[in-house]
């Protein structure tokens, strides 16, 4: 794909479509799709323009492609794509995979449904694609209630959700009497090795938390026997780049656990609308005794009530540690659909 040309196109409503094709045009237009980004309802931090600006600048997806949909000078709706080789077949699919739970688009709230037809429309002036394949989307995402998908999207993956109360001691009586016991317990030994520190990451930091997350992470995974995602230097590059400007924008909250001065767990958590999205963790096995990722996750969910947040989302995968606190499943969904049958569901009725 040429990094220079632009399609443009206006429909009789008066929204006009724009297919960015360089990360040059994705960083012109960062205030407006941040601001779009602001003001759209069940979005997730990993829709954040930071967030992909950076996985764009740590990954350099070779065919990047992104649709600008705007209402006269007002930006209303924004996709950012790729296109990649599968199986020998050119796939169409939304950036930001791999480091990203959740994937998807945004779409001005109240125009949903024409702004996606737009965005489809000028997906079919992309050139080089056979099938559209997009993964990871969130139950509440409004694509899912687009007519023309209606028959294309199945369940895709799973996240465990947990519903958080109002208060404290509502969260403590949601814990088993076991687990309760176990915290204070765990609270105890740890008083009596000199007691513990919470900390939570500030700008100048955030980079020693980030090695402190590394190193933590890195060592559970080899002592599982095996490499965890952290152990790309591609990753880390990218968490390197985007810690410090989600940090900045109030959306993550990085929290470590120190026992005498060392760092014994790290939790990094994103928060967004009422949402905590509790991304990775990392904790020392030499203080297992301590229960250090229990007490440290406790503290997270502790600060997320008081903060008034809603729900505790554990993402994927069905780890142990995730399932001691008894989230709820909450499906991920998959539209996957060519590009000759998305052509004939493109009616204007549709739109």
């Amino acid at each position: 794909m040429s990094s220079s040309v632009q399609d443009v196109s206006l429909n009789s409503r008066g929204l006009r479509s724009r297919v960015l094709r360089s990360k040059d045009e994705f960083k012109l237009i960062s205030p407006e799709w941040r601001e779009l980004f602001r003001r759209c309802r069940d979005v997730t931090p990993f829709q954040h323009p930071d967030w992909l600006r950076c996985w764009i600048d740590a990954f350099s997806p070779r065919d990047l492609v992104g649709i600008e949909i705007r209402e006269g000078k007002r930006m209303v709706g924004f996709a950012p794509l790729l296109v990649y080789e599968r199986d020998a077949q050119p796939v169409l699919a939304f950036a930001g995979g791999g480091v990203s739970d959740y994937l998807g688009l945004l779409a001005e709230p109240g125009g949903e449904g024409q702004v996606l037809g737009e965005i489809l429309r000028a997906a079919e002036r992309i050139a080089g694609w056979s099938v559209l394949d997009l993964t990871d989307i969130p139950s509440a995402s409004s694509l899912l209630k687009y007519e023309p998908f209606a028959q294309s999207s199945r369940k895709h993956n799973v996240c465990l959700v947990l519903s958080l109360p109002e208060t404290r001691d509502r969260l403590l009586r949601t814990l088993s009497n076991r687990q309760r016991a176990n915290l204070r317990h765990a609270w105890s030994r740890t008083q009596r090795e000199g007691g513990a520190r919470i900390e939570l990451a500030q700008p100048a930091t955030v980079q020693e938390f980030l090695d402190d997350l590394f190193r933590l992470h890195e060592l559970r995974w080899s002592e599982a026997g095996g490499a965890g995602v952290l152990c790309d230097e591609g990753v880390r590059q990218f968490h390197r780049a985007v810690a410090p400007r989600l940090l900045e924008d109030d959306v993550l909250r990085m929290y470590r656990m120190r026992v005498n001065g060392r760092s014994v767990a790290v939790i990094y958590s994103l928060f967004q609308g009422e949402t905590v999205f509790c991304y990775l963790q990392g904790f020392d096995l030499g203080f297992s005794h301590l229960s250090p990722g229990t007490q440290l996750m406790f503290a997270v969910l502790e600060d997320a009530v008081r903060l008034g947040m809603r729900r505790f989302d554990f993402l994927r995968g069905e780890e142990a540690y995730k399932m001691h606190w008894r989230p709820q499943n909450e499906p991920t969904y998959r539209i996957e659909v060519s590009r000759s049958r998305l052509a004939t569901q493109l009616t204007p009725r549709a739109a």
